[in-house]
């Protein structure tokens, strides 16, 4: 069986399991891919995913002197399935190949750096996407063209805001209250529409924290209930958010929908 440095495993493992949950990937999906890699390197691992941080521990079958345990605090979320995709297949791939860990290492550093779309090209898709809901929940064509502007406009925001290192939840507020009022008054002054209600209240459904609430859901029915039920408050707490936003937009034009 292949070997490693315990240390080097558990410095790389560790940033591993914390790109993973930063990405978007559930619980059990993080735990059952550390502890696939650490098998593959002859090691046994024992992890708790939290809110905040991630505790782990790996050691030696053979000699349970031979052992570490580290702590490391959680990222900021930076949604992209494609690296929880590529970084799943690689724990495959050390379990089922003899690629040792500084190749493994190699690789990660490849798809973490190559991952993430063109932030221009996720802008204009985001807000095509937007259009479409618009249609979906009974948008005329001319409420999609409001909607797709908006979404623009208030998603170039959030990108701003996000470089800059906005606290999240007056991000989501203040690009919340953007699209919306944005929608609003392109629809009242500018482009003519019969369904001005349904392009405000779709305006802002990009910001709906869809992968966290399935996350929370998951994890809760995988066992892990403490950390699903952290990311459900937390993705109330950005609805909420988003209703506030939305708020603040009916309540300055004086406008019910």
């Amino acid at each position: 069986m292949k070997t490693a440095d315990i240390q080097e495993l558990s410095n790389f493992l560790l940033d591993y399991a914390v790109m993973l949950m930063r990405s978007g990937a559930n619980t059990e999906r993080t735990v059952r891919n550390v502890t696939r890699i650490c098998k593959s390197f002859g090691y046994e691992t024992a992890i708790a995913i939290f809110q905040r941080n991630i505790t782990m521990t790996i050691s030696n079958p053979n000699d349970h002197s031979i052992r570490r345990t580290y702590v490391k605090q959680q990222m900021s979320p930076h949604l992209s399935l494609s690296i929880v995709n590529d970084l799943s297949a690689l724990s495959w791939q050390s379990f089922d190949t003899d690629i040792s860990l500084d190749e493994l290492k190699e690789k990660y550093n490849e798809i973490v750096s190559n991952a993430h779309s063109n932030k221009y090209i996720v802008l204009v898709f985001a807000s095509l996407a937007i259009a479409a809901f618009c249609e979906l929940f009974g948008g005329d064509f001319h409420s999609m063209i409001i909607v797709f502007l908006s979404t623009i406009v208030a998603f170039a925001l959030r990108l701003f805001l996000i470089k800059i290192k906005f606290d999240v939840r007056a991000m989501i507020i203040a690009v919340s209250f953007t699209a919306s009022i944005t929608a609003y008054y392109i629809g009242k002054y500018l482009i003519n529409t019969n369904t001005l209600d349904v392009a405000v209240s779709t305006s802002v459904l990009f910001l709906i924290p869809g992968v966290h609430i399935i996350n929370s859901v998951t994890d809760i029915l995988d066992g892990h209930v403490i950390t699903g039920m952290a990311r459900g408050v937390s993705a109330m707490i950005l609805v909420i958010c988003i209703a506030i936003g939305l708020y603040a937009t009916l309540a300055i034009t004086r406008w019910a929908i």
